[in-house]
């Protein structure tokens, strides 16, 4: 148990707050730390075997995990799976404040055999479905090949009272369980809060059409573009042809920079510009209302008469 508070700047830290192996009775939590990092922050490329949550508060910052190279700012949640190598480098003009969690994979299965509600561990349970529901945000991240969680805002309360809470241990061995519930009650509520956030973010992707503005200025002018060639769309080797790349290139690339697959994106667009026309115009064909109903949870019926009523 190591508890670290002030400036480091051999590392290009401000302040940095941390708690180190804090629990003996909650294993899983390897440690907890906040950090305002200096313009001159950088933290090279390590790994480690824990599962770790990071937030941001402030700032900017480039994450490098493997061969991705992630911009992060206020509000983005990401995760660093056990054993990925990666580094972070601050925003010179614009350094990051950010907050951070490790947990323990070989304990996240960890079962309670305690009776006493107050005994440290009486929690685990909850705390071990709770780990159990974040694996599996995980896992859905892998399989959507994301690795940022938006709209995040107000994770930074929680992870407070955390700190708080282990800052404040009491040595009274009554004292000190109660502490131990309310870190679990918090640790909890953290895992929830993100896999929430995670939630919103796919059900926002599912209706609104894209994920993520481009970074790259050709794939920003070609989604202008794209808009333009609603009526008349464009093949896929002629979306690859505007960017300069062969199609199979092009398909990777694209989903990289707007999270989606082109066609994907395209026949959103297409469903998004459908849905606005439906109100003037009703009447829809068949398959039209079947790709409808799955991208707007709702016939396009019932869509049309909503918005009719709210104008």
């Amino acid at each position: 148990m190591t508890r670290y508070k002030g400036a480091k700047p051999e590392l290009g830290f401000r302040m940095v707050h941390t708690h180190d192996a804090p629990l003996p009775e909650m294993p899983v939590i390897t440690h907890v730390a906040e950090a305002v990092s200096g313009p001159e922050h950088v933290r090279e490329l390590h790994s480690h075997p824990v599962f770790e949550i990071c937030y941001v508060l402030a700032g900017k910052a480039e994450r490098s995990v493997g061969d991705q190279h992630l911009t992060v700012g206020p509000g983005d949640v990401y995760v660093i799976r056990p054993g990925e190598v990666h580094g972070a480098r601050a925003d010179s003009r614009d350094p990051y404040h950010f907050f951070t969690i490790g947990f323990d994979p070989t304990w996240i299965a960890l079962r309670s055999t305690h009776a006493n509600p107050l005994a440290p561990g009486a929690r685990q349970d909850d705390l071990s479905r709770a780990m159990v529901e974040t694996e599996a945000l995980d896992a859905e991240l892998r399989i959507l090949d994301q690795r940022l969680i938006h709209g995040g805002q107000g994770a930074e309360h929680i992870f407070r009272r955390i700190i708080t809470e282990l800052d404040r241990m009491e040595a009274s061995p009554r004292k000190r369980a109660l502490t131990v519930i309310m870190i679990q009650a918090l640790v909890i509520e953290l895992l929830v809060f993100v896999t929430r956030c995670s939630i919103a973010n796919r059900e926002q992707a599912a209706g609104a059409f894209r994920l993520r503005q481009p970074v790259r200025s050709e794939f920003q002018d070609l989604l202008l573009w794209l808009q333009a060639r609603l009526d008349a769309p464009p093949s896929l080797s002629e979306m690859a042809a505007r960017v300069g790349l062969t199609p199979a290139h092009f398909t990777v690339a694209f989903k990289r920079e707007v999270g989606q697959t082109p066609m994907e994106h395209l026949n959103n667009l297409r469903i998004e510009e459908a849905a606005r026309r439906l109100v003037d115009q009703p009447g829809s064909s068949q398959y039209f209302s079947y790709v409808f109903r799955r991208l707007k949870g709702c016939s396009p019926r019932q869509w049309r008469t909503a918005n009719a009523q709210s104008q």
